[in-house]
């Protein structure tokens, strides 16, 4: 690192200090630089110093972990009777990460900041690390409309999904083993993929297709058509489904019977009822963008494809993964699969839109695809500020340490209007 390189880095920890949020994105002009993964690691940890805990309709998880950090911080329980718990019947323990954080923080304090703080840590780690192992492997310059889909891939999952820290967290998780595997043929990887499991049980289920995808090896013929028959699939007898399940552990029973219940399911849609239609409409965009870069890469790409073994590989392990998801959305919260299957079609998409640039098939959908995106992205950003407000923006580590923001970004915005 020659003198320079030191001094600018330097700056940008230092001047980090005064402004995460307005470094944290001046950085990135940097990406290639080491300092600029860190800085924008450290901004995640920021954001979790900031997060604005949801209440009411947006509740989700993060006001369960608040509580439960009350919880065990005004309880006896030993670390012990904690672990003796998991994967109890009685207890409903089939997630060993989350409680097992929580509960250590308990024994020093109960301020949920300091627990979304080492959520935004452990999350922003995986996060910063699949964002930038995707970087690094693009070919040339960034492009205006190849930034639009890393930006895509970065909402996919962003960092104020530590609002449900378990689930989104074991995804980033599942993507930091799989993504070596499939670039790189590093088999040993693939034990984080397995560690997901122990951050959220629905991970087994990706694990296995996986799994199922490392013996059967690519069959893109096979894979594409249940991609394509699974799409058709509308209903599915949660009766079935719950009894089809039977044969699992008992104290993974109480979650199948809880996930595959009919009231939840009503739950779940009456939920659904509530989201504004730009993000039912932004949902259904990316689902279009999903099956336009699957189809136009199996009818009219396949054989460039051959030409690249890893991106192969990818892809179809991607088309196979996003067909069970199809399977699995029609089951109540299933459809955070969905997700999981986008978020490595866009890994996919990413590297190959920068290695084969100069196809004119390529330029053509991924400049048609555009308008799709922006939606998505802009949506995504909207839904996020629910999650932080003008500390996370404007403020600085010390001021967020002493100050807790409980206004959200878009409720400040709406008193401005």
């Amino acid at each position: 690192m020659n003198d320079y390189t030191r001094k600018q880095e330097l700056y940008y920890y230092g001047s980090f200090l005064v402004w995460p949020f307005g470094v944290m994105l001046a950085s990135l002009k940097y990406w290639r630089q080491p300092f600029s993964r860190n800085i924008f690691w450290l901004f995640c940890i920021f954001f979790g110093l900031t997060f604005i805990i949801a209440e009411g309709e947006m509740a989700a998880d993060s006001e369960y972990y608040a509580r439960l950090l009350t919880q065990y911080a005004n309880s006896n329980m030993s670390l012990s009777e904690l672990w003796q718990s998991f994967y109890s019947e009685s207890s409903n323990y089939v997630d060993i990460v989350q409680p097992l954080i929580t509960y250590l923080i308990s024994r020093m304090t109960a301020n949920p900041t300091v627990l979304f703080t080492v959520f935004g840590t452990i999350f922003g780690f995986f996060y910063t690390s699949n964002i930038w192992y995707l970087l690094e492997r693009l070919q040339g310059k960034i492009t205006v409309v190849l930034f639009v889909y890393i930006l895509t891939f970065a909402l996919l999952n962003p960092i104020w999904n530590i609002n449900g820290f378990r689930m989104w967290t074991a995804a980033q998780i599942f993507l930091f083993g799989a993504l070596p595997y499939f670039f790189e043929g590093k088999i040993k990887n693939l034990l984080w993929s397995a560690f997901a499991i122990l951050v959220h049980f629905s991970f087994v289920y990706p694990f296995a297709i996986l799994m199922l995808y490392h013996f059967l090896k690519n069959k893109i013929d096979i894979y594409f058509g249940f991609f394509i028959i699974t799409s058709f699939i509308k209903e599915l007898d949660l009766d079935f489904v719950r009894e089809s399940l039977s044969f699992l552990p008992g104290f993974l029973q109480a979650r199948v019977t809880g996930y595959t219940n009919l009231e939840y399911a009503e739950f779940r849609a009456s939920r659904m009822e509530l989201h504004n239609w730009y993000i039912v409409y932004s949902r259904l965009a990316m689902r279009w963008v999903v099956y336009s870069i699957a189809i136009f890469v199996y009818l009219f790409f396949k054989r460039n494809l051959m030409t690249r073994k890893d991106l192969m590989s990818l892809f179809c392990f991607t088309v196979l993964l996003y067909g069970f998801a199809n399977i699995f959305s029609l089951v109540p919260s299933g459809e955070r699969v969905l997700t999981v299957a986008t978020i490595f079609m866009f890994s996919f998409a990413i590297v190959l839109l920068s290695a084969f640039s100069q196809n004119k098939g390529i330029s053509v959908i991924r400049t048609l695809l555009l308008p799709f995106l922006i939606l998505f992205c802009v949506v995504k950003i909207r839904e996020g500020m629910d999650f932080y407000g003008l500390v996370t923006v404007i403020g600085n580590p010390v001021f967020g340490a002493l100050y807790t923001d409980s206004v959200p970004l878009i409720e400040e915005i709406k008193g401005l209007l």
